[in-house]
């Protein structure tokens, strides 16, 4: 009979995390295993190479697009759904591109390999239903009838961008109104026409 686990895998995950997203893949498992409170010979015990513990650790969070279309969807007002998928959007990859980044750049992982592991980007699975929803609103007359696909990759290219220069440290975190301030500007090129 086995031993009993003194620490989950998430508690290892965690400081995984931690060392991995300050530090890339020269992170050390030595400093890992510290972190936990375990010595080097547990970590490999539940992860088999450092590159296993690294693609584990740093799996971005999945996105729930069809819960994000249906906060959306909950607004009366189309603007104020504009803002909630902008806001929800951004929060996502807020948490996942801090984890997804040292993955894609890792030569070993890389997009593709991330792509293999992990399946399709939350940019595609978002892409594909907040063009739904766009198409679904222009045809109820909620929204302008332009070409809901190009809307839908313009609001994720442009909340994608601000979490990644957050996380480059090219500027400060947003605030909520500036990030707003954005989605309006894009709201002003989907609105209905007057009298549609």
């Amino acid at each position: 009979m086995g031993r009993t686990k003194t620490i989950s895998d998430e508690a290892l995950l965690e400081a995984a995390r931690a060392v991995f997203v300050r530090d890339g893949a020269s992170g050390s498992t030595a400093e890992i295993a510290s972190l936990a409170g375990v010595s080097e010979a547990t970590l490999f015990k539940r992860f088999a190479t450092k590159a296993a513990l690294f693609v584990a650790a740093l799996a971005p969070p999945q996105v729930d697009a069809a819960a994000i279309v249906a906060e959306a969807e909950a607004a009366a007002d189309p603007h104020q759904a504009m803002i909630i998928l902008g806001m929800r959007v951004l929060d996502h990859f807020r948490a996942a591109l801090p984890l997804a980044l040292p993955l894609i750049s890792n030569p070993l992982i890389g997009p593709e390999g991330l792509r293999q592991h992990f399946g399709r980007s939350a940019a595609d699975l978002l892409t594909e239903a907040i063009a739904a929803y766009f198409a679904d609103q222009a045809r109820r007359g909620r929204m302008g009838a332009g070409d809901p696909r190009a809307a839908a990759v313009t609001l994720i290219a442009c909340v994608h961008s601000i979490a990644q220069f957050e996380v480059m440290g090219m500027h400060p975190a947003v605030p909520a109104a500036g990030v707003r301030s954005l989605l309006d500007i894009l709201w002003t090129g989907m609105k209905p026409e007057a009298g549609a």
